[in-house]
Formats: C-alpha cells, sequence, structure tokens
C-alpha cells in the first residue's frame, strides 16, 4: 500500500507554516495578518476610549452621560475585538489540509511551484527576505528567472517570517 506520510511541521511563526512530508515541503499562509493588525488596533481603542469612558463616569466630568457612552462604546469594542481573536485563533488551529499552500518544493522531481504559477526546477529557485515599502518587517521572496515572487509579506503582530528563507534554502540545497 502507498500512503503518503504525515505532514511534520518544520516552521510555525503562527501566520506562516512549512510543512515537509519526506517528498514535499509546503509553505503555507494561514491568512491571518488582517485579523492580527485589527485585533490589535480595536484592543488599544478599546483600551483608550474605555477607559476615558470609565474615568469620565467615575469623575463626572464632563458629564456622566458622556462617561457612559463612552464606556458602552469600551464594551462593543471589547466585544469586537473578542471577536478577531477568536478568529485568529481558529485560523491557526484549522487542520492542514484545510490549508492552501502558496508553494509547494517537491523534492523527488526537483520542481517548485507557486500558487497560480508555472513550475520551476529547484536549481533556478532561490528564496531570501525582502523589505516591503511602508512595513518595518521583511516579506519572504522566491526569486526564479520568472520574476520576484512574495510567497509571505511579514507582519509584526502575525509573527513575522523568521528565518524560514534559510529553512527553505537549506531543503533546496539538500534536494540536489
Amino acid at each position: 500500500m502507498n500512503t503518503a506520510a504525515e505532514p511534520q511541521v518544520v516552521f510555525d511563526t503562527g501566520g506562516l507554516l512549512v510543512t515537509d512530508d519526506g517528498r514535499r515541503m509546503l509553505v503555507i499562509d494561514r491568512r491571518t495578518g488582517a485579523f492580527a493588525v485589527t485585533a490589535f488596533v480595536l484592543g488599544v481603542l478599546t483600551l483608550v476610549v474605555g477607559g476615558f469612558g470609565l474615568v469620565a463616569l467615575i469623575a463626572a466630568t464632563p458629564s456622566r452621560t458622556v462617561g457612559a457612552i463612552f464606556s458602552g462604546v469600551g464594551v462593543v469594542l471589547a466585544g469586537l475585538t473578542f471577536l478577531m481573536v477568536r478568529t485568529l485563533r481558529r485560523r491557526r488551529r484549522q487542520p492542514l489540509n484545510q490549508c492552501r499552500p502558496v508553494a509547494v518544493i517537491d523534492r523527488k522531481l526537483g520542481l517548485f511551484s507557486y500558487r497560480g504559477g508555472a513550475l520551476v526546477q529547484l536549481d533556478q529557485v532561490r528564496f531570501a527576505r525582502q523589505l516591503q515599502i511602508g512595513s518595518s518587517s521583511p516579506q519572504l521572496v522566491a526569486i526564479t528567472p520568472g520574476g520576484t515572487l512574495v510567497l509571505k509579506r511579514g507582519n509584526p503582530f502575525d509573527g513575522g517570517i523568521g528565518n524560514v528563507d534559510e529553512v527553505l534554502t537549506a531543503a533546496v540545497q539538500r534536494a540536489r
């Protein structure tokens, strides 16, 4: 019987996952970046608006009505923050078979493929970190003869990309 090996998690930053089943390595983007940023922003707004509302409610300055309104908005923002964090956690816990890979390294065939793109020989692929315009976090790219392909945009609220470029480069070099 020819059964595929259970994939092992090689690298996990939260939003980025790399698995290996012996033959193939999958690079998976869990698509949690927007949820992480939204949860952070909502959390800060909750603290600011809710905190102002509580202080205004207790001190009655400018009025208890204004304090109650701001406290109510703070409670609503806290609920929205909770929903974002719950969605973020659910995406991070979803089974591997429900995640779509953004790139596949097939060591047996010596091929690299990416979502929506062509197959490329492994000896023609290089992985690197590149700066993003407007962000302090690097992005993971695959450099091929057809151009530079963004595999994952780094996000400080979502775990970034770590040193996954080194892990993928080492895997490609072992496959050659």
